[in-house]
């Protein structure tokens, strides 16, 4: 099996996360909304053998950053996407899209004809003005964190909609979809897709909804290609093409995807027979502020991290498992280098299939640590993150000149049993209750010690969480799934306290009564 890459490059001050595989003439994949390049998986490994399979993921979608302002025309989709092709040295490539990526491919060849070699949309998205009107903000309701966690439910049962009704909100029998429903799995799928990037993902669908002059399509000038598929929703809009020059052409495919697919990979080698192959060049300077994503090959599989360089020492930054990856905004501003890692099963370090316990977090993060700057180290870590700090430091020997720990997660081990009893389900369902379930537990451990029975000597004297910071963690925690369990188990080990204790470097803590359980982490600094 091909191996496909993640990068991240720079573009104009913006993280771009992409996938690339295979080797031959470049071929551009641009995904729908409100999915991201995961959803070419399969696609990459099929074409890999004889093209260059690069695979975007658009602005605010994925692990891309959205563009300021978060804009929604297809016009500044496709801008966003020619600055990445540029970004990353690809001069001459064809490019595939569907539906949103399909529109956003098509401004790419109709704006860069002598760069295009070949175009392809799978569900060309031909919206009327009517329909731009009609669609726009009912299909589109904000999607904002409720205190409730009410959103999630709403969540699930739209995703399940869009497979019976089009648009999803119109229940009249003429507008009933006559294919298969969602599975609980896909339902769960689609659903992470919008939780992956919250509100941004009404982005792609305005921009598609939006773009309804289609005189594009008449001004192509290479070989391309315009397939509708039965079942797809958008095969109804194949008659409205007309005027397309004969380089431009439109057929319909009654056999699903793979019919599709064996019919394009013969008129792909036969338009792209004389292309060159792509050699890969730069992936774009680093932003003006220092700060670079990247992608580190682990033990443990991919590894995302932020990084900045920087002089004195290196500060690796270690967020809590369970809860969001901390960004470069969170950290206090000074000379050292940086290095925020999204823990193994976090963020953009969540695709790995391997397993998760503390002895495979640590190892990745050694070997994001020995990819980096060698510079004396200060060890970070944020609640129960403390639990990996001996071992690091054990590994690391004299390279670590400090550890500091953010109110740290200091059991016994009646304590410990409790929390872990405690954990949320991750049972899937068709219902869609797992999602309440890690919202009530998420939001309750804010309000509640949650390694205590439930009572009034567990309740905290705290304000409310926020819903997004509450929401922000609960898509961590269905990230993790069942390895939630393995993980918290391990970094709260009773023993733990002692261990940290004994570290043979310094040890600073900084918390508040509020957040020190029983004035444990204090009595650990004295």
């Amino acid at each position: 099996m091909t191996q496909i890459q993640r990068r991240f490059a720079s573009v104009n001050g913006r993280q771009v996360h992409y996938r690339i595989a295979g080797s031959g003439p470049a071929l551009l994949l641009i995904h729908q909304s409100p999915q991201n390049s995961r959803m070419w998986a399969a696609m990459q490994q099929r074409y890999a053998d004889r093209y260059t399979v690069i695979a975007p993921d658009t602005p605010g979608f994925g692990y891309s950053d959205a563009l300021p302002g978060n804009p929604m025309t297809i016009a500044e989709f496709g801008a966003a996407t020619l600055a990445f092709v540029d970004a990353i040295g690809l001069q001459r490539f064809a490019v595939f899209g569907m539906h949103t990526g399909g529109l956003i491919a098509t401004w790419l060849a109709w704006a860069n004809p002598q760069r295009v070699a070949a175009l392809i949309v799978d569900g060309y998205a031909a919206f009327t003005a009517q329909e731009s009107a009609r669609y726009g903000d009912a299909y589109l309701p904000p999607f904002v964190p409720q205190w409730d966690g009410s959103h999630l439910r709403w969540l699930w049962s739209r995703m399940r909609e869009q497979k019976y009704y089009f648009p999803w909100y119109d229940g009249r029998a003429d507008a009933a979809m006559m294919i298969p429903p969602q599975t609980t799995e896909s339902t769960r799928e689609t659903v992470m897709d919008v939780l992956d990037v919250g509100d941004t993902y009404r982005a792609g669908y305005a921009a598609a909804f939006r773009h309804n002059d289609h005189f594009w399509l008449q001004q192509l000038q290479m070989p391309s290609w315009l397939v509708y598929r039965h079942g797809d929703p958008l095969l109804a809009h194949r008659p409205r093409l007309h005027g397309l020059p004969d380089n431009v052409t439109v057929v319909e495919e009654p056999a699903g995807i793979p019919a599709m697919l064996d019919s394009m990979d013969a008129w792909l080698a036969q338009t792209l027979a004389a292309e060159p192959a792509f050699v890969a060049g730069s992936a774009g300077a680093a932003a003006d502020d220092r700060w670079q994503r990247r992608i580190i090959a682990t033990a443990g599989g991919d590894m995302a991290v932020w990084e900045r360089a920087g002089q004195g020492r290196l500060r690796l930054c270690l967020h809590a498992p369970g809860t969001r990856p901390l960004s470069p905004r969170q950290l206090d501003a000074d000379d050292s280098a940086c290095l925020l890692p999204d823990l193994p099963g976090h963020g953009a370090s969540c695709e790995s299939d391997a397993g998760l316990d503390a002895a495979s977090v640590v190892a990745a993060l050694l070997d994001a640590v020995r990819d980096s700057a060698e510079l004396p180290l200060l060890i970070e870590a944020h609640g129960a993150a403390a639990g990996y700090v001996p071992a690091l430091v054990d590994a690391l020997g004299a390279r670590v000149s400090e550890v500091v720990l953010h109110s740290p997660w200091l059991l016994d081990a009646e304590e410990q049993a409790l929390l872990l009893q405690g954990l949320p389900g991750t049972v899937i369902d068709r219902a869609g209750g797992y999602l309440c379930d890690a919202w009530q537990w998420e939001r309750e451990r804010h309000l509640l010690w949650p390694w205590l029975p439930p009572g009034a000597a567990a309740r905290r004297r705290v304000d409310a969480p926020a819903p997004a910071l509450v929401h922000a963690n609960v898509v961590e925690l269905l990230r993790l799934g069942n390895r939630l369990h393995g993980l918290l188990r391990d970094v709260t080990a009773p023993d733990l306290a002692a261990r940290l204790r004994a570290l043979p470097v310094p040890l600073r803590v900084i918390t508040d009564s509020e957040s020190d359980y029983q004035g444990r982490a204090a009595a650990l600094s004295a």
